[in-house]
């Protein structure tokens, strides 16, 4: 009995160094293709669960390092295409300028074109109204200034009356006032 127990688990031994020798090779594989190890990937390539990586430390571990080891390699790649040069960035400088100044003369040309399209469209407009209602306009002004005259005479013949009030009533008050005494 002691002697089939002791072939069961050589057994599983080899049964699981099998499964580790597979997650490896998934890794090497993968490494080798620039893809990123991730554990859900690395089972179902291999054919074992991720219960099977995760209570293996040593294969976690592997698979974290290969990882950070692309993704080292990915980091230098692009700090290596993204290196500029001192002059490079001098000469974009240089052209940003020289468009910048293209763009102002272009925005002070169009700004004085606008400005002479709505002056000659105000002067337009002017011109027409100042012929269509001349007539009618005059006439208007005249009325205006009639009623304007009519409410101030009006106004100076109601302040006499006030002050004329006013006036009466300071008399009324004294008499009032001298006849108590």
């Amino acid at each position: 009995m002691a002697e089939r127990a002791e072939h069961l688990v050589r057994l599983r031994r080899a049964d699981s160094n099998t499964k580790v020798a597979r997650v490896l090779s998934v890794l090497d594989s993968m490494v080798a293709a620039g893809e990123p190890p991730m554990l859900a990937v690395v089972a179902r390539k291999a054919a074992v669960s991720r219960r099977f990586i995760y209570d293996h430390p040593e294969l976690r571990a592997e698979a974290e390092r290969r990882a950070a080891e692309i993704a080292d390699r990915q980091a230098s790649r692009v700090s290596a295409s993204m290196r500029v040069t001192t002059a490079s960035l001098r000469a974009d400088l240089e052209n940003a300028r020289a468009r910048d100044h293209r763009l102002e003369i272009e925005l002070s040309a169009l700004k004085r074109r606008l400005g002479e399209l709505l002056g000659h469209e105000v002067m337009q407009e002017d011109s027409a109204l100042a012929s269509s209602g001349n007539a009618s306009t005059g006439a208007r002004v005249a009325e205006l200034e009639q009623a304007l005259f009519e409410s101030q005479e009006s106004l100076a013949r109601r302040t006499e009356e006030l002050e004329a009030a006013r006036q009466i009533n300071r008399d009324l008050m004294e008499r009032l006032n001298h006849g108590r005494r």
